[in-house]
């Protein structure tokens, strides 16, 4: 009786702090199970499931800051704040939720005064993407290398579109496509073939020695590329040869790849705008002024011209045929 009683005054007093051992180790036994209910988080997942092969780029990458559905790019330059301004009024005011656009700039070889200006702006508006490398005329390929890295390491994202500041998305019509498209290997955008390696002038190419023709490329006005080609862009950047045309660089770049070129007349994208049309997805090389004019008519009479006309032939691009006879002006119905 004695022994019991000792037995049981000791266990008394140890009372609490066996409650508490007890409390913390189940505790600890739920939250090591609660991982193993994660395989999604788990890198060695993607690499023991075989069937998960294909999705291996995403499974294996780091917990990403935000998620979207579409990432646009707008290459911006530091001091065109009119043009940042006509777009947050027009084409990219209230987009809907799974977009996020961001206004890429680089602020490397700014001195105080504008990077101060420049974080005012982004603190007012929260839609800069401010990368430190220097701005110059040739810089834009370094811009979309930037750009891709930066978005491949902070944004769990389905496609990027990029454009420049002087063209006008139609961001509905843009996204019922891509909701009809599958997210892996799409380069989407209007596609030359045939142009030949520039010799001189602001776009002389010295280093392109791979033919006399610029391999197929969709051009920079605006093109969209799927996660998973922004995904090799920023994986091997260090490998990647850089040229001059930007948009002729991503065509080297993705040159020797399996994937989806589509080439579509509905990117008017080229040096120059072709004209109007209303079926157009998204319109190169067009001023503020027009840019409003077309924004009003998208709120007002729900199409995109207040007439619609051409000034120059388009194409569909023929791929069953030589680069170099890819892209015949032949057709004015093709918008």
């Amino acid at each position: 009786m004695r022994s019991s009683s000792s037995l049981e005054r000791k266990l008394n007093k140890h009372a609490t702090t066996i409650l508490i051992g007890g409390i913390f180790f189940t505790f600890s036994i739920l939250f090591f199970l609660s991982f193993c209910q994660m395989p999604c988080e788990d890198q060695t997942y993607g690499a023991m499931h075989k069937d998960q092969s294909d999705q291996g780029y995403w499974n294996l990458s780091p917990r990403k800051s935000f998620s979207c559905f579409l990432f646009i790019s707008v290459l911006s330059s530091p001091r065109n704040t009119h043009e940042r301004d006509v777009i947050r009024e027009t084409w990219g005011k209230d987009l809907q939720k799974d977009i996020v656009l961001r206004f890429v700039v680089g602020i490397g070889n700014l001195n105080k005064e504008e990077k101060d200006s420049l974080s005012r702006e982004h603190m007012l508006h929260k839609d800069l993407l401010l990368l430190n490398f220097n701005e110059s005329f040739n810089a834009l390929t370094l811009k979309v290398k930037e750009t891709f890295k930066w978005v491949d390491n902070n944004v769990d994202l389905k496609f990027l579109l990029k454009v420049d500041e002087d063209s006008f998305v139609r961001t509905d019509a843009l996204i019922r496509e891509l909701k009809l498209k599958t997210d892996k290997k799409l380069y989407w955008g209007f596609f030359d073939g045939r142009a030949l390696a520039k010799q001189k002038g602001k776009w002389e190419e010295k280093d392109w020695i791979l033919c006399d023709r610029y391999l197929p490329y969709a051009l920079g006005g605006g093109y969209v590329l799927s996660c998973d080609l922004v995904h090799y862009v920023s994986s091997n950047s260090k490998l990647l040869k850089a040229f001059k045309n930007e948009d002729v660089s991503l065509g080297a770049w993705l040159g020797p790849l399996d994937i989806n070129r589509v080439h579509d007349p509905r990117f008017d994208t080229e040096y120059k705008s072709r004209g109007c049309k209303n079926s157009y997805l998204v319109t190169h090389k067009i001023s503020s002024m027009l840019m409003r004019e077309y924004n009003n008519n998208l709120q007002k009479l729900g199409h995109l011209c207040s007439r619609e006309f051409q000034v120059r032939k388009s194409y569909i691009y023929n791929w069953s045929n030589p680069p170099s006879k890819c892209c015949e002006r032949i057709d004015s119905s093709v918008p």
